[in-house]
């Protein structure tokens, strides 16, 4: 991802403010605190931060959506390191359990989902950048598209395969869509209808959503019908799917 990215292992973790009223006490105290105490984590290189751009696109977007009313999420990205990214997320889960009893942690915040990926493929746009500075100073982008998916376990090769040299090669024709890179999970032992690819797509643009929006768009009424889709897409559920901004540190 941008200059940093792709990594080797990520991690990626949807959080929520469950009291509104104290958004501004939730933001500084993760800012301020956890986020230090996250990147000395052994085999966390970096954390980064994104929130939900909250956009709508109806029923043609529901799965890359909050549920309607939900609070404001949030993503945090970890970059691994390690022989065995699994273990560190795990040891992770564990301070964190042990910061929430020891009354540390927030109790405004709530970890919905996190899940830990290992990186497959990427693929940058020929097109010239919009603006020369889409990158920001940490080395993200300012804006990603989350997409979880799923692929049938017999068919993964076939699947990235399909995504590597025709999805992809398709969605980088988006103006402002810069790079993207596919991931595999690292769950040892994953459920049926959880996720097993991870799609990270980097944009350029003042508005992402209306970028997504004519993703979507040419999704339904162009690739669809000229059958530029894989096989092999098992249903999963959609998770952390969505568009996210960059957050600024307070």
């Amino acid at each position: 991802m941008s200059v940093l990215f792709p990594a080797r292992s990520i991690a990626i973790e949807l959080l929520l403010c469950t009291d509104q009223s104290r958004i501004r006490e939730f933001n500084l105290w993760y800012d301020k605190v956890h986020v230090q105490e996250l990147r000395g984590s052994p085999g966390v290189v970096d954390v980064y931060r994104y929130l939900d751009v909250q956009p709508d696109f109806g029923d043609l977007g529901a799965r890359i959506m909050a549920p309607s009313g939900s609070p404001a999420r949030y993503l945090t990205i970890y970059r691994i390191n390690a022989v065995d990214p699994w273990a560190v997320m795990e040891q992770v889960r564990e301070d964190e359990a042990r910061r929430a009893a020891e009354g540390k942690l927030l109790d405004c915040m709530q970890s919905v989902e996190t899940s830990v990926w290992d990186f497959i493929a990427c693929r940058h746009s020929i097109l010239p950048p919009v603006r020369s500075d889409y990158r920001l100073p940490d080395g993200m982008p300012e804006a990603i598209l989350l997409l979880f998916g799923g692929a049938d376990p017999e068919h993964l090769v076939e699947h990235d395969d399909w995504w590597l040299y025709t999805h992809a090669h398709d969605l980088l024709e988006t103006p402002g869509m810069r790079q993207c890179q596919r991931y595999r999970t690292l769950n040892p032992q994953p459920v049926d209808d959880e996720a097993n690819v991870l799609n990270i797509y980097e944009f350029e643009v003042d508005d992402p959503a209306a970028a997504v929006q004519h993703i979507l768009e040419d999704d339904l009424n162009v690739r669809r019908p000229q059958g530029r889709f894989s096989p092999f897409s098992k249903a999963v559920k959609s998770g952390a799917s969505g568009v996210y901004r960059h957050w600024d540190p307070m």
